[in-house]
């Protein structure tokens, strides 16, 4: 899945060889390539497999420096793709670095991304001296790299090599916030109620992987439905450390969980792992404190069918209604639909982001907060809505601690 791998985009002008260090690199004729500038109209991705590292997903973007009616539309999905890259490659000719790649490696900058020049066609024109210490300037991290005479494996060892200094630990040894919470040989149960929202003979996302978490530190499992949980507890001779649940069933498993067992929820966990708990779980405490008249926004990451009992469309506008007892001006978003102007909402509550990687999620987090606006996530926000915050929040005392805080302040 994208979401899981390690994500790169590919930037520069029109014509400057992104696509073909994409085919260079996926040695596939992945993306088109074409003496017409322009050529690429959408970002394109593919995965390659680069081992330490494991799967990586690149994107192949459209030119910066195209300013037609399209390109302008080109340059906003590229910046999506920017949001999400964990690494950006910006490419230039020899001799050509002006303004506009210094702004992308300056929007790097601000993301916190770390930026990789690499420079092209060196077969028609190798960089001076002079050229590469401005380069350098900028990163220490610069490739030469040409199509017609480059050698692959060579680029690739040296592009692995540079990865593996450049990128977050946490990309290299997978980071999971339940390294702080269980050890090995604890025992978890798992809420997993199958309802009509879950796809037929498929465990979501954020189960898959919380059980993966939870193999990689030794720890056990014990999965059940909601309606099998006082059965799981009947049946462990020793009480588990912590029971995760669905969101859905938060209510419900709350009260039958026994005040030494700790409890949270998948989407909680999501929001350590991909997110700023503390941030959202600050955000969360907005929800107390609507007014009538304020506007609300759903976003999800992903596009899907919503059927009688969503969650983001039926059921999260129900309950937050429910809750506020406001009348509240509610609006959705999916996909890569993420609205420049957030000032007007007074609150965003975002998915799990299951589909999104954690530089996209925070990408997101920061626009949010920039512009003012408090942010939460499905189960945080359901898990205030049902009346057990305080217990979900525990496992993270941080968050809980500013989610208290924040109460106060409202």
């Amino acid at each position: 899945m994208k979401a899981l791998t390690i994500q790169i985009g590919i930037f520069g002008r029109t014509n400057v060889g992104k696509s073909s260090l994409m085919n260079f690199m996926t040695n596939q004729n992945t993306s088109i390539v074409s003496e017409i500038a322009g050529t690429t109209t959408d970002v394109v991705h593919k995965q390659i497999e680069l081992n330490p590292l494991g799967p990586i997903t690149l994107f192949d973007t459209a030119g910066i420096n195209d300013h037609s009616v399209l390109g302008n539309v080109r340059i906003e999905k590229a910046q999506n793709a920017f949001d999400s890259s964990d690494i950006v490659i910006l490419m230039c000719e020899s001799g050509k670095f002006n303004e506009f790649e210094e702004n992308i490696i300056k929007k790097a900058n601000k993301r916190k991304t770390s930026c990789i020049i690499v420079v092209s066609k060196t077969d028609l024109q190798l960089p001076d001296n002079t050229f590469l210490g401005k380069l350098k300037k900028w990163t220490k991290h610069v490739m030469l790299f040409s199509s017609v005479t480059g050698n692959r494996d060579d680029f690739l060892n040296d592009f692995k090599k540079i990865l593996i200094e450049t990128l977050p630990d946490n990309y290299i040894e997978n980071y999971s916030s339940l390294r702080n919470i269980i050890k090995k040989g604890d025992s978890v149960v798992l809420v997993m109620p199958i309802d009509l929202g879950a796809p037929r003979g498929k465990i979501i996302m954020p189960q898959i992987q919380t059980l993966r978490h939870i193999l990689d530190l030794n720890a056990a499992s014990y999965t059940v439905q909601d309606t099998e949980y006082e059965i799981a507890l009947q049946n462990l001779k020793i009480p588990p450390v912590i029971t995760i649940t669905d969101s859905q069933a938060i209510k419900q498993v709350a009260a039958k969980t026994p005040y030494n067992i700790k409890l949270t929820t998948f989407s909680t966990i999501y929001a350590a792992d991909k997110s700023d708990i503390i941030e959202m779980a600050k955000g969360a405490a907005v929800l107390n404190s609507l007014v009538d008249g304020d506007k609300v926004l759903i976003s999800e990451a992903c596009t899907h069918h919503a059927s009688a009992d969503d969650i983001g469309r039926v059921k999260l506008p129900k309950w937050i209604r429910e809750h506020s007892g406001k009348d509240l001006k509610i609006e959705f978003v999916s996909g890569q639909d993420y609205p420049k102007d957030l000032a007007s909402y007074k609150i965003v509550i975002h998915c799990g982001a299951c589909t999104l990687n954690r530089k996209g999620m925070l990408a997101r987090l920061s626009k949010t907060v920039e512009a003012g606006v408090a942010i939460t996530n499905y189960g945080i926000a359901m898990s205030v809505f049902h009346g057990v915050i305080e217990k979900v929040l525990e496992v993270f005392p941080q968050a809980f601690a500013t989610y208290k805080e924040a109460i106060i302040k409202s």
